[in-house]
């Protein structure tokens, strides 16, 4: 019956051009009509970036600074109808939602005397150092995510169910990257590595709700899936320099499949018949992100930029508010 409504709802699905279960109420959902707002921390654990380089003693080695954006925000909001009966496939429930992420880091140094920093350009033909007085490096990561979920609620025993969905889901982030260095001796040296990085994809999962009151539910879900990835990057550096030999662009893709994973787990308050409270925390696994490899500050290694592929661990904590437009059953 299950593997029946996959393949059914995956033809009819496939035509939303939407997104996974990401942002959407764990377990079952008000009759009727009913709309879900989200936000928390972001906490990501992807690959580091290479920054500037720092000299910490006259004449010792360069050694590279890094950035990563572990922190950040998210906030989201869904739609969905419950229509009670059978529709499509066995499916019971359609949702649509939009979810939005935010992370940076940054990293600044300022050099004592006979210290120093470094940067090269992103094609890897010439290196600003020597007179460095001050270094930095910045990083923000924007991810947007929109959905579309077919879900069928199966009823286990009085107090607990299993919802299992069949979803498909589109994604777009951009990686921003900028270092820049000044040096009394030259100039004042800016590098930047931009990502662009459209994901799209199929998603599976279950989601068991178990309710310990009679306004307290214990809820789960896990869930995977496959996408294809098509990443584009732009690489360029420039100075104030005349002539601005530092001057060079870059450009370079990466595509493929990756492997998406999800598990969540949440407490579910009763507010109302037709409301309630979720407080919740989520790991989203992604198997393959594109990324900027920005060229590193080392004089002989003649490394240049380009786009690379890593794999990313999201964790969504949060708050999830749902209401129903129809009222309690």
């Amino acid at each position: 019956m299950m593997c029946r409504r996959v393949v059914i709802a995956i033809a009819t699905a496939g035509f939303a051009a939407a997104a996974g279960p990401v942002a959407a109420d764990m377990g079952t959902a008000p009759p009727g009509t009913y709309l879900s707002f989200e936000g928390g921390y972001l906490y990501q654990d992807g690959s580091d970036v290479t920054g500037h380089g720092i000299v910490p003693t006259a004449g010792g080695p360069v050694l590279d600074t890094s950035v990563s954006p572990s922190d950040g925000y998210f906030v989201g909001g869904l739609i969905g109808i419950n229509t009670g009966a059978p529709f499509l496939a066995g499916f019971t429930r359609v949702e649509s939602y939009i979810l939005f992420e935010s992370a940076d880091d940054s990293l600044s140094s300022s050099v004592p005397p006979l210290a120093d920093v470094a940067l090269k350009n992103v094609d890897g033909t010439i290196l600003v150092t020597g007179g460095g007085i001050a270094g930095s490096t910045k990083i923000d990561v924007d991810t947007w995510e929109g959905g579309f979920s077919l879900k069928d609620d199966d009823r286990v025993n009085a107090t607990t169910t299993v919802t299992w969905v069949v979803s498909t889901f589109l994604r777009n982030s951009q990686e921003d990257t900028t270092s820049s260095v000044t040096s009394s001796v030259c100039c004042n040296a800016v590098r930047t590595g931009d990502v662009d990085t459209w994901y799209y994809g199929v998603l599976f999962a279950a989601e068991p709700e178990t309710w310990l009151t009679s306004n307290v539910a214990l809820v789960g879900r896990l869930g995977a899936g496959v996408y294809g990835y098509d990443a584009d990057g732009k690489f360029r550096s420039h100075s104030n320099g005349s002539p601005d030999l530092f001057a060079a662009a870059v450009s370079d893709s990466d595509s493929g499949i990756g492997f998406r994973g999800l598990l969540g787990i949440g407490l579910k308050l009763k507010l109302a018949p037709a409301t309630t409270l979720e407080a919740f925390s989520e790991a989203d696994y992604f198997s393959d992100v594109g990324t900027a490899h920005l060229a590193d500050n080392q004089a002989t290694s003649g490394d240049v930029s380009y786009v690379e592929t890593d794999d990313l661990v999201e964790v969504r904590t949060g708050l999830r508010l749902t209401i129903g437009l129809n009222g309690g059953n």
